[in-house]
């Protein structure tokens, strides 16, 4: 199983957002280069990498694509891309900058004929990202049901190349009060693809329970910066 640090961009530096409506900057963890850096040199085989001001549609951190990648390439890492990939040119700007998957959400959602498209044009390098509470997805920005199943979902999306899945449980993203395990093992078994999931990993118990489950990987963000979850010790569990 793979630990993923969170690296969310906003105005050129790493920060996390206020739980609620994600607009108010609550912490400031530095800048996109030294953030890298410091997860690189622990040992980090990918970085999850969200460019929340092109998610909002307020700009985009695009010049940091460049510099993650340049460091991750040196320590023969990958990083995954989200935030704004609406399009078939926001898709080929990421990979071509350097990200070995682009993440969509919104998009890849509400509208089949377009990733299928996508997914074929750009095969295992689409990462669809899954916004749920429980199995209800959630859309733009957490704001709108899609009426959408998240296993109706995957039932067909498997059949298309995608690089995988990524599960954010709404519900507990970003609130550091625990993963809601419910909807988990109905994703792993829906899925004949990696699914990596995002929301409450709060503490090294979390990452046992993960793997055990068959997680492809998991995303943690607040609970490393705030050192509740120490990255070389999650990452020599889920190995």
């Amino acid at each position: 199983m793979i630990i993923f640090p969170a690296m969310d961009l906003w105005n050129g530096e790493i920060v996390k957002l206020e739980a609620k409506q994600h607009r108010t900057v609550e912490i400031v963890y530095g800048k996109p280069a030294e953030i890298a850096t410091r997860w690189l040199d622990l040992g980090a085989e990918w970085l999850h990498v969200v460019d929340l001001n092109a998610a909002l549609g307020e700009g985009n951190n695009l010049p940091a694509l460049t510099l993650i990648t340049s460091r991750s390439s040196k320590s023969r890492a990958k990083v995954q891309w989200g935030g704004g990939v609406r399009d078939e040119k926001a898709l080929r700007t990421v990979l071509d900058g350097g990200a070995e998957r682009a993440i969509v959400g919104t998009k890849a959602i509400r509208d089949w004929a377009w990733l299928v498209e996508m997914a074929a044009a750009f095969p295992n390098r689409i990462m669809v990202s899954i916004d749920g509470k429980g199995r209800e997805i959630m859309i733009e920005g957490w704001q709108s049901k899609a009426g959408v199943d998240v296993v109706e979902f995957l039932a067909k999306a498997n059949a298309l190349p995608l690089a995988g899945y990524l599960y954010t449980n709404v519900a507990v993203e970003g609130r550091g009060q625990g993963v809601d395990w419910t909807p988990v093992r109905d994703v792993i078994e829906a899925s004949t693809k990696p699914v990596v999931f995002s929301g409450g990993v709060t503490t090294m118990d979390d990452v046992a329970r993960f793997k055990e489950l068959g997680a492809y990987g998991i995303i943690a963000g607040s609970a490393l910066y705030k050192g509740r979850i120490e990255f070389s010790a999650a990452r020599a569990l889920a190995q």
